[in-house]
């Protein structure tokens, strides 16, 4: 009896490792797709009892958003939807009340706002390694 429920719960962890892969394809499969566009600002909210959220959003080079993709849902069947609520809108821009005013879920606005942050971390980040490489350059051997 014993025996039996180890090799279920061995069998449900190998079954939702699978499936968790296969939603990891799919997810990394709508990346590429929007990364041939444009670059991606991605955001994520994570859910304890309501469902969470990862946000795609294609930015051209003037941080216009051109496409938006939402995944939502609490279980590993969840898939990437065209997500227009954006679209059109500068990412900088993006703050609480211009988010409200389009709509969006609590999930949905906490994921925008991620996306906002997470992009203009990346920036300062890469301006900094730019300085970084400028004053390394710079200084004499």
């Amino acid at each position: 009896m014993l025996w039996t429920l180890f090799l279920a719960a061995i069998a449900v962890w190998i079954l939702q490792t699978v499936l968790g892969l296969w939603q990891f394809r799919r997810f990394s499969r709508h990346v590429k797709e929007l990364r041939s566009i444009g670059r991606v600002a991605i955001g994520k909210s994570k859910g304890r009892i309501m469902a969470g959220a990862v946000l795609l959003l294609c930015i051209d080079k003037d941080c216009r958003i051109i496409r938006g993709e939402i995944m939502e849902g609490v279980t590993i069947f969840a898939s990437c939807k065209h997500f227009p609520a954006l679209e059109g809108l500068n990412l900088l821009e993006l703050d609480e009340a211009v988010c409200k005013s389009r709509g969006l879920s609590r999930q949905q606005l906490k994921a925008a706002l991620s996306a906002r942050k997470d992009y203009v971390d990346y920036q300062e980040l890469q301006q900094e390694r730019a300085r970084e490489q400028v004053q390394a350059a710079a200084k004499p051997l």
